[in-house]
């Protein structure tokens, strides 16, 4: 059993890259870039569904630009703020003089941890903020609440005057029809989903995923009688095209299949994690490598993808 703890350790550091994510990256890279060129200052919102790589992307693009250590001070050029939940003012100034640095992020009064806020990333340095969760502001409920918690970010975005990022769930997307001027601020988009390229199906996006993940691994991915064009198509219903699911779902086929000796990791196997790992109720029909399974969402309710009331998303090219 210890042998196996590397392999899932290792597999689990492998990123998540399909186009959508590398477009994101690319554009929010490319903000800072046109930044430290001309000066000139543009905004980004980004959305995902959960499991699509949101925080990845925020941490990958952190590590990038890491934190350096001087003698006389630190400097930070990308600031990664992940939202609270329930957000307000003074829980969202908190958090971001935690990543700041300051020894009591929670002292003083709201204007007073703003204006330290916005001095600290100042002296730091910070050349991009990276508000992460976004959807709990949104959250919070009650129009004003969210007016005036978008109001702030707008405030601390001018004063530090660098680009911005602003990523989290599709609903974010009612958080700007409630504030016109924090709307304007993000009218640039891009959307974390498989299947938004437009030169492929999201079917065969998600078999590309799941191969090049599956090629990291000590053990060869098999299609059995489904054949590669028949297991994409499976790979997507059993993750909704969302890339953390097809990690998930190979981390768990792993693991059995290690447990177990096997040479290959094939349909079977692949039935038996995705109910161990995604869904306790998906067997039988509900099942995407079960032979039997219907070729249907699985968003039905009580359904491991079930959409919620709140938010939607694009339409990606593929099956609905």
């Amino acid at each position: 059993m210890n042998s196996i703890y590397p392999i899932l350790e290792q597999f689990n550091e492998e990123h998540l890259l399909f186009p959508s994510y590398v477009a994101a990256f690319e554009d929010i890279d490319g903000l800072l870039g046109l930044h430290r060129e001309t000066g000139i200052t543009q905004n980004l919102l980004v959305l995902g569904e959960s499991g699509t790589g949101k925080t990845t992307l925020c941490r990958a693009i952190a590590a990038k630009y890491p934190r350096t250590v001087l003698t006389e001070r630190d400097i930070v050029p990308v600031l990664h703020v992940p939202i609270p939940c329930a957000a307000t003012i003074a829980g969202v100034t908190e958090a971001m003089l935690a990543q700041l640095g300051d020894p009591s992020p929670a002292f003083g009064s709201i204007s007073t941890k703003t204006a330290r806020a916005i001095k600290l990333a100042r002296a730091l340095s910070v050349e991009l903020l990276l508000f992460d969760e976004a959807q709990h502001i949104q959250d919070r409920g009650r129009l004003p609440t969210q007016y005036h918690v978008g109001d702030w970010l707008k405030t601390v975005m001018d004063a530090i005057n660098v680009p911005t990022a602003l990523i989290g769930l599709p609903r974010v997307g009612q958080l700007l029809q409630v504030n016109e001027q924090l709307r304007r601020r993000f009218s640039r988009r891009r959307y974390l989903q498989m299947g938004q390229g437009g030169e492929t199906s999201i079917e065969a996006e998600c078999l590309q995923l799941f191969v090049s993940l599956g090629a990291t691994l000590p053990i060869s991915l098999a299609c059995g009688a489904f054949g590669w064009a028949e297991m994409g198509q499976r790979v997507y219903y059993a993750c909704d095209g969302r890339v953390a699911y097809v990690k998930k779902l190979l981390s768990g086929a792993i693991r059995i299949a290690l447990d177990r000796d096997l040479r290959e990791i094939g349909p079977t196997v692949l039935e038996e994690a995705f109910t161990k790992e995604v869904w306790w109720e998906g067997v039988g029909q509900l099942n995407p490598f079960n032979s039997g399974f219907r070729f249907r969402k699985l968003n039905q309710v009580n359904e491991p993808f079930e959409r919620g009331l709140l938010g939607t998303r694009p339409v990606a090219r593929g099956r609905t």
